[in-house]
């Protein structure tokens, strides 16, 4: 059995409210679907300034459903079994004496020394798989001196740039509110424009970016008077109530082309419909849980020619 369908192994999130953004942003990252939920393969690496991505190593064996695995690994003697949607049935002991070596096991929360390497171990039912972990970028929450009970957790956000950005981008945030938008696209090395017709809220997206050195734009301006694009693109938190309704929706769903090629839109209610009823239909819709209520992202790009 060869090691999988691609050299790395990568770990992403698994929780009820983040499972679907997670495996979006993946594979928007250049990620492919893996053997288990919760599992993807990559070519070369953790892809850079992923929001949800766990853990990350290269594989060094592989075996067929219920083990063992192949070739022997000398210095594999302390292991990990993450727990996920991804582990077969059985204590982390006992698969790890299906192996036939002497293994130790390690809990996942133990740091690894820093004088050997950690190795993990990936039980599913579709084969198993042993990787050379490695030290996958760790998300780092940006304290923001501004935000509204409305306003994207930053993580969220990271990911809705990722699903349609890359650095060296020009990213248009055409409703930033406190810029949490905005931040991250700058975080991620785009260069970000925003714009809002609220004064308060466009002051404190620029304090937000002052407070973390971070270079980009916000504005007070009507996205509907924007002349400045085509954006590579467009990520926005669409206004909660009444302003999403069919008859005010239309004239943002016509400006999008104008706006940008690709967009991300959030939003309390699943737009699918408008969207496509003015020609702007996603090919992709994340629902993203909370107890509360319910966020959805909208991702669409323009035709190419």
């Amino acid at each position: 059995m060869t090691p999988g369908a691609g050299r790395w192994l990568l770990r992403v999130d698994w929780s009820d409210e983040t499972r679907d953004l997670a495996w979006a942003e993946a594979l928007a990252l250049g990620a492919r679907p893996g053997p288990a939920p919760g599992l993807v393969w990559a070519d070369a690496g953790a892809p850079d300034g992923a929001a949800f991505l766990l853990g990350a190593g290269e594989v060094v064996a592989a075996g067929p459903p219920g083990g063992p695995v192949a070739p022997m690994v000398e210095e594999a003697r302390v292991v990990q079994v993450p727990r996920g949607p991804w582990k077969a049935r059985g204590s982390p002991l006992d698969l790890l004496a299906t192996l036939g070596w002497r293994t130790r096991y390690e809990p996942s929360s133990r740091a690894p020394r820093p004088d050997r390497p950690a190795f993990v171990l990936y039980p599913t039912a579709a084969g198993w798989w042993l990787v050379r972990a490695t030290g996958a970028p760790r998300w780092v929450e940006p304290a923001l001196v501004h935000r509204t009970s409305t306003s994207l957790p930053s993580r969220l956000a990271r990911a809705v740039v990722n699903l349609v950005a890359r650095p060296g981008d020009r990213v248009l945030d055409p409703v930033c509110g406190t810029g949490v938008l905005l931040v991250e696209a700058a975080r991620r090395g785009c260069r970000a424009t925003g714009g809002d017709t609220s004064p308060k809220a466009a002051w404190r997206a620029r304090a937000n970016l002052r407070a973390l050195g971070l270079e980009a734009t916000a504005e007070v301006r009507d996205a509907l008077t924007r002349d400045d694009g085509p954006y590579d693109a467009v990520v926005g938190d669409l206004p909660y109530g009444l302003r999403l309704a069919h008859h005010d929706l239309a004239p943002f769903a016509r400006a999008l082309p104008r706006l940008g090629r690709r967009w991300a839109l959030v939003a309390h209610l699943d737009l699918s419909a408008d969207l496509s009823r003015h020609g702007r239909a996603p090919r992709l819709v994340v629902r993203v849980p909370k107890s509360t209520f319910c966020r959805y992202v909208h991702v669409g790009e323009e035709p190419t020619a």
